[in-house]
């Protein structure tokens, strides 16, 4: 929902045609980024697998990652993605939970690459993460994860 100053009702930025998998539905949407650059917000469509943008006052959602309704391991696919943020460049960082990885891709690519976390192998070391939930970067691209599955929040420093 999205609200005008001072109003009591909210109308509805994106999805609200019911749980699903096309252009018009979300499904289980759980991360949010506000893309003031394109008016748009990129969502991460946990259920769906994908991760994609709604520009405002549209109908319709196009795929930025992954591959809705298809869940998967390899460099294109994503299995509960959670969270999403971009960083100054316009590349993205995603948290996909069920494969225990952030995923990093450049600028309108659809490979993207592990750069935190192992794929597929949930762990408590330094290198594992365990259900990934949300990212954040700082001002130096440092990397914040909060890793759900063992209660902790881990940084990752750029190089």
């Amino acid at each position: 929902m999205s609200y005008a100053s001072g109003a009591s009702v909210g109308t509805v930025a994106a999805g609200g045609n019911g749980f699903g998998t096309s252009y018009t539905q979300l499904e289980y949407p759980v991360g949010l980024y506000l893309d003031s650059l394109t008016n748009s917000l990129v969502v991460a469509n946990s259920t769906a697998h994908n991760i994609v943008r709604w520009i405002l006052g549209d109908n319709s959602w196009t795929q930025v990652a992954g591959i809705s309704g298809i869940q998967g391991n390899s460099s294109s696919l994503l299995n509960l993605p959670m969270g999403v943020t971009f960083d100054p460049m316009g590349n993205m960082y995603v948290a996909d939970a069920y494969n225990h990885r952030i995923q990093f891709f450049l600028s309108d690519q659809s490979e993207g690459r592990t750069i935190a976390g192992i794929t597929s192998s949930p762990g408590m070391n330094d290198i594992q993460l365990n259900t990934p939930y949300s990212i954040r970067l700082d001002n130096q691209l440092n990397l914040y994860v909060v890793d759900l599955g063992n209660h902790r929040v881990q940084t990752f420093l750029r190089y």
